[in-house]
Parts: C-alpha cells; structure tokens; sequence
C-alpha cells in the first residue's frame, strides 16, 4: 500500500501537515500560525498573536480517515 501523505497544495506552495494530523491548524498564506488537538484552545492562541489576517483553520485528517471535501 502507498504511504499516505497529508499536504495542502495551493498553485504557489505546497505544505506537509502530516505531522499536524489530527490536529487544527490556523494559516496565513500557507505558512502555519499555530496548530491544538483542541479548536477552542487553538483560537485561544490566535487571538494572543499580534496578526494582521485573520487565519484559515482547518482540522488536518489521520492518515486512516479520508480527505474532507468542502
């Protein structure tokens, strides 16, 4: 079987979340801000940082789940 890979591939970069699997991560233009197995202490984080966007969250799949269609 082929190892599954969990990257997030937009047309300028591509970004491996494999080690966030399981995991909300918040982006800013595809880099990583800051990433919580728990949504509500993730934002807590955000909200601490001095951002000039608002960040993207997403939960990152396990290797075992399939991908989320949005």
């Amino acid at each position: 079987m082929k190892n599954k890979q969990i990257l997030l591939k937009t047309k300028k970069k591509t970004v491996d979340l494999e080690q966030f699997a399981g995991e909300w991560v918040a982006l800013i233009n595809n880099n990583i801000v800051s990433h919580n197995k728990i949504l509500e202490n993730l934002m807590k984080e955000v909200k601490k940082q001095p951002l000039k966007e608002n960040p993207s969250v997403l939960l990152v799949p396990r290797k075992d789940e399939g991908p989320y269609i949005l």
